[in-house]
């Protein structure tokens, strides 16, 4: 059996993955630590074997939400895939092969052909952990390491052997004491001796015993001729209970003799013939019946009022109808074409009273596209003059007004020197005239007078000094000030003079920008006058009314647009309602003529329809009526063929049922009838009889008064040994109560017992002993008998491997044999002990022999390899792998690594496991 392919669906860290395509020779699955190389395995053997008890958390069962996987594997040129999946509930296994069937798990162990779990591991997976302890193995170490290695491909027979010598020593050695078995012994001697000083003081109980036996017996006797007794009792009653029925078993058989010949007769022959006889009569009674309602049928069949074409006219009747839905629909568009045709003729003469026009005037206009987009250039451009008309008004008007303005100011300013001058020579006089200063003293001295006078002469005096130092002030002021006002005016008369120059410069300037604003009104007035002259010249090439103002006329050729294209639709419309009007003609006609085939008064189409579909209701009941009468009819002929096929079938039956009988004449089959269903109950009741009283029911009396007499002396013998064992009971209580007396110190007895529970104690570890003592004995055979039988083939194998994986420096292997030990021998003919080899040598030996016990295993299976050239150098590195590729022609090889070195040169199919769990294919990337 070869793998091809594995699929995961959750396992471990695995879940959904795959490894595809493996090879039948050599499949290198290459991963560092933890990246699931030993989960791979496991997953393998749980796909071939389940899980051992409580493996099943170490893989996250229960965090999976699909566990289990496939295996896809070749056996014999036959593909299939072997699927195992588990919930928390239960395990399924299924094998689905190549035809499309189905296996399960009894299918499964005969695949392996026994194999479990053990044994795969030993004979078909490989690593090199049985030599961790390579240097402290002994001479015996290493040939019980190798000989395993070639019998079961593990180490576990070593163990076993050990332990059952171990487990020996601790039950029993010869003449040891610690041993357990060795200690219960010496206590059972000492019990025994014990016990033998209280036998010869029981020479008195065991007479006693003897004595309770034999009553014992004779009680036991008396018991079984009680139990005879109940038994014939037993008997008894039942005689007595079935003496009635074979006395009336036999009176049956009496009546039956005397019945007239019954035989032979059908069975339920009476009720047979008056069922047949019954039916014959009624289906007599039946075609009677069908013969009339066929004559009244035949009435029906040709009506007085059905047109001779009636289904013609149906159908003309049903394309009418369907089209009067085209008519109503017609008729509705063309009073909505009505409609819109009016509301045209509405929005159009609007639209005329709007534009004031006619439709006479607004036809030969044009309006094209072109057109348009010239005359809205010329009303643009309008539109451009009507501002620059706007802007250069006003620069004429703003240049006008600021001129005149400047001119007035001009003039103002000439008027106010002139006045300046007249009011400076009225100042000169003014200022020679002024007294004010004496006037201030006049008032002082009045202040001083009143104040003195009032409040206080110091105070009059200050207040009069005030005002005489004010007068002094003011002179001297007045005399300043009038110089100022002289320099003042003459300033003021040269400022005007020089704002009269710049008003008289600005007024130049003003007059300049009225000419230039002036020429501009004039240029505006002359594009003006081309653009009537464009615009005119418009109206003529496109017929355009003239009396409509040039302001509007964009307005109003969009105007005319629309009112073309309502005369279009109007013209639409109007064609629209004449083709209409031609199609319900056409119907209307249609329907005129329907109805004078059928002689009926037209009046509009929807009063016709509504008769003619009445006409032709009438006449589609007729035809149903008629439809009907000729399925009855034909349905009437069928039941009426089918009642006569009956009643023949009945008479059949009833001169059948006659002939069988071997009777002619109704009376005769009756009376025959009548005795053969006598004898059935007769018989009926024997068999009831029989049933309950059995084959071999009889009784051993006469009379029922004989079997009373025995029962009588029958309990009479059971009073007498009851009264007996009531005897014997006593006796034996009185015997055992003496045996009581003898031992109720209870020393001889605790004793006995005490030696009993000893005895069984040492059979117990006796038949522990043995058991092991035999499985050890057995063990030794098996491996005496593999090692005459089996270990030839095998060392044969892996010499050859040796040799090979060794470069030929190792010629032989000798197996262990009389005492001698295992021994490969060099090329130089020396032969060396296994302790005596190097760790890599040893290695290659161990390796060789495991692969032959694989080799020539019954079960063809992968031979799984883990790590096994760590310790190796180079040169046996690259040996062992050329003898692995070589051994992989024959055997399917999976090669498992975590040394990237291992890769190289057997690279060909290699899969590689990430710690990610994801399961993908590197090589190139380890190539880098």
């Amino acid at each position: 059996m070869k793998l091809k392919g594995i699929e995961i669906y959750g396992f471990g860290k695995f879940e959904n993955d795959r490894i595809e395509d493996i090879s039948t020779e050599l499949q290198l699955i290459f991963g560092e630590n933890e990246a699931g190389k030993s989960t791979l395995i496991a997953f393998i053997e749980y796909v071939l074997f389940g899980f051992q008890a409580r493996q099943e958390n170490n893989y996250k069962m229960n965090q999976l939400p699909r566990f289990g996987g496939v295996l896809s594997v070749e056996n014999n040129g036959e593909m299939f895939r072997i699927e195992r999946t588990k919930d928390r509930t239960s395990e399924q296994v299924v094998i689905y092969y190549s035809n499309g069937s189905f296996g399960d798990s009894d299918d499964l162990k005969a695949l392996l052909k026994g194999m479990n779990r053990t044994s795969f591991r030993q004979i078909f997976f490989c690593n090199l952990t049985t030599l961790n302890d390579y240097q402290y193995y002994d001479e015996e170490g290493w040939n019980q390491v190798l000989y395993e290695a070639g019998m079961s491909g593990g180490a576990s027979l070593l163990a076993i052997e050990k332990n059952f010598e171990k487990w020996q020593g601790e039950i029993f050695k010869p003449g040891g004491r610690k041993p357990q078995l060795n200690e219960k012994l010496e206590s059972y001697e000492s019990l025994k001796k014990k016990t033998n000083e209280w036998e010869k003081k029981n020479e008195s109980y065991n007479h006693l015993i003897e004595k309770v036996e034999k009553l014992e017996t004779q009680v036991k006797g008396n018991a079984e001729r009680l139990q005879l007794l109940q038994s014939e009792q037993r008997t008894l009653d039942y005689e007595k209970q079935i003496f009635p029925l074979l006395k009336q078993k036999q009176k049956l058989h009496h009546l039956l003799d005397t019945l007239p010949e019954f035989d032979p007769f059908p069975e339920e022959g009476l009720g047979r013939f008056d069922k047949w006889k019954e039916q014959s009569v009624l289906l007599s009674g039946e075609l009677e019946s069908l013969k009339k309602r066929k004559q009244g049928l035949q009435a029906e069949i040709n009506p007085d009022h059905l047109l001779p074409d009636a289904k013609t006219f149906l159908q003309e009747v049903s394309s009418l109808n369907e089209e009067m839905i085209l008519y109503r629909g017609r008729t509705e568009e063309r009073r909505r074409h009505k409609q819109e045709l009016l509301s045209l003729e509405k929005t159009l003469e609007s639209e005329l009273q709007e534009l004031g026009e006619t439709e006479e005037k607004v036809k030969p206009v044009k309006t094209s596209f072109s057109g348009r987009e010239s005359l809205k250039q010329i009303t643009e451009a309008y539109q451009q003059s009507n501002q620059k008309y706007q802007y250069v008004n006003e620069g004429f008007l703003t240049a006008k007004e600021d001129l005149e303005k400047e001119e007035n100011e001009y003039k103002r300013i000439k008027e106010r020197i002139a006045s300046e001058k007249k009011h400076k020579k009225g100042e000169r006089e003014s200022f020679s005239t002024q007294k004010r200063p004496f006037e201030m003293m006049a008032v002082a001295i009045i202040l001083l007078i009143v104040i003195g006078l009032a409040e206080n002469w110091l105070l009059g005096f200050v207040a009069a000094a005030i005002v005489i130092g004010g007068a002094i002030l003011m002179t001297y002021t007045t005399k300043a000030s009038k110089g100022g006002l002289q320099d003042e005016a003459l300033i003021r008369e040269r400022e005007w003079t020089r704002q009269a120059e710049q008003i008289k410069d600005q007024v130049d300037r003003l007059n300049r920008a009225y000419l230039k604003a002036a020429e501009k009104v004039d240029l505006w007035e002359a594009e003006r006058y081309q653009l009537d002259k464009d615009l005119e010249e418009w109206r003529l090439r496109h017929s355009f009314p003239k009396n409509l103002p040039s302001t509007s006329l964009l307005d109003a050729f969009d105007r005319v647009v629309s009112i073309k294209k309502l005369q279009t639709d109007r013209h639409q419309k109007q064609k629209q309602i004449e083709d209409l009007d031609s199609h319900l003609a056409l119907l209307e006609d249609r329907m005129k003529r329907l109805c004078d085939k059928v002689n009926l008064h037209y009046q509009t189409p929807e009063n016709a329809i509504q008769r003619v579909l009445q006409k032709a209701e009438e006449q589609r009941e007729s035809l149903k009526k008629v439809d009907m009468a000729k399925s009855k009819l034909k349905s009437l002929e069928e039941q009426y063929d089918e009642v006569s096929a009956k009643l023949n079938s009945c008479n059949e039956e009833i001169k059948g049922l006659m002939l069988l009988a071997k009777t002619e004449g109704e009376e005769a089959y009756r009376t025959k009838g009548k005795a053969h269903q006598e004898a059935k109950e007769l018989n009926q009741q024997l068999a009831t009889l029989s049933s309950q009283l059995g084959e071999d029911a009889s009784v051993r009396f006469a009379t029922v008064e004989e079997l009373e007499d025995q029962r009588q002396q029958v309990e009479q013998e059971e009073a007498s040994i009851l009264e007996k064992q009531q005897t014997l009971y006593k006796q034996i209580a009185s015997e055992q109560e003496k045996i009581r007396l003898l031992t109720e110190d209870g020393t001889y007895d605790e004793l006995l017992l005490q030696r009993q529970q000893k005895e069984d104690e040492i059979n117990a570890y006796a038949r522990r002993w043995s058991v092991m003592k035999v499985a050890s004995d057995l063990l030794t055979k098996a491996k005496a008998r593999y090692q005459e039988e089996r270990l030839p083939a095998v060392m044969k194998k892996a010499e050859e491997y040796f040799k090979t994986i060794t470069d030929e420096r190792y010629t032989a292997i000798y197996p262990p044999l009389e005492g001698e030990p295992f021994r490969v021998v060099h090329k130089s003919g020396r032969a060396y002990k296994p302790s005596e080899l190097s760790r890599g040598t040893a290695e290659q030996l161990y390796l060789c022999i495991r692969l032959a016990l694989a080799s020539i295993s019954a079960v063809e299976m992968p031979i799984f390899l883990d790590d096994i050239f760590v310790n190796f150098d180079e040169k046996r590195t690259n040996l062992a792998k050329a003898f692995i590729k070589k051994f992989s022609k024959e055997h399917q090889v999976v090669l498992l690594t975590c040394h990237t070195a291992t890769t190289v040169g057997i690279n060909d199919k290699m899969h590689v496991l990430e710690r990610s769990s994801d399961v993908i294919n590197k090589k190139d990337h380890l190539m880098r």
